[in-house]
């Protein structure tokens, strides 16, 4: 299971890393980037007191996953919120609702917690390194490293498009990994008794599920042509 988490942490820093690099503003990217290694050397000493076998059994039980799959989720959706954002940043006819700029300057919050597990699994990696030779180091490397990102990424990759589709795909990733390991989880297992099955409910459930469909079919229909009809008065 740590190697799980650590893979996930990684793919969610690549992921912040570019997202960073999509940020509208340079500064603004720049002052992420140093708050990330401002986050890492303030988590030292927190880092120090932890005990990573302890921590490994207390994340690898099914509730600890449920939680992760719930901050996993909600950092999806706005990550989805961002991309949509910043793909209305190049319609010049629409306008910007105060939540659009706002979900413009939202960077990915799941990279904190996974430099924070990436820092204290290097504390065990690097045995015989100081502590805190080793956060002095993780903070410069990530600082760098995103400073760099986010003023020469948009020059390796010139479209925007591109660097949209990638942080989709990393974000649903990370998603259903996560999801897998918690539904696959050994607490998880469940042994079915042969029961005898309901047709009588299976087939309601099919009838409330088409009639919901035609509804929603008509209704999309209705306001279509209504819409047609007020179009053409004008």
């Amino acid at each position: 299971m740590d190697n799980i988490l650590l893979l996930l942490s990684l793919f969610a820093v690549v992921k912040s890393l570019f997202m960073t690099s999509l940020l509208p503003n340079r500064w603004y990217r720049l002052a992420f980037s140093l708050s990330l290694g401002a986050f890492i050397m303030l988590c030292h000493p927190y880092a120090m007191e932890v005990n990573k076998l302890e921590l490994q059994r207390v994340l690898s039980s099914q509730s600890a996953m449920m939680n992760i799959s719930l901050v996993v989720m909600v950092d999806m959706l706005l990550s989805c919120y961002f991309c949509i954002a910043r793909i209305k940043d190049w319609e010049d006819s629409k306008s910007f609702r105060w939540y659009t700029k706002l979900f413009r300057y939202m960077p990915s919050l799941l990279v904190f917690p996974a430099l924070y597990y990436i820092h204290i699994t290097l504390f065990f990696s690097l045995t015989g390194v100081d502590f805190l030779r080793t956060s002095i180091g993780l903070a410069a490397g990530v600082t760098i490293t995103f400073g760099l990102a986010s003023f020469y990424m948009r020059k390796l990759i010139a479209e925007k498009e591109l660097l949209i589709e990638l942080v989709v795909i990393l974000t649903f990733f990370v998603c259903v990994l996560v999801i897998c390991c918690t539904i696959f989880h050994p607490s998880a297992t469940v042994y079915n008794h042969p029961s005898p099955i309901d047709w009588v409910g299976c087939a309601g459930t099919l009838a409330v599920l088409l009639a919901i469909f035609i509804l929603g079919y008509l209704w999309t229909q209705v306001v279509r042509m209504y819409k047609q009809r007020k179009n053409s008065k004008h």
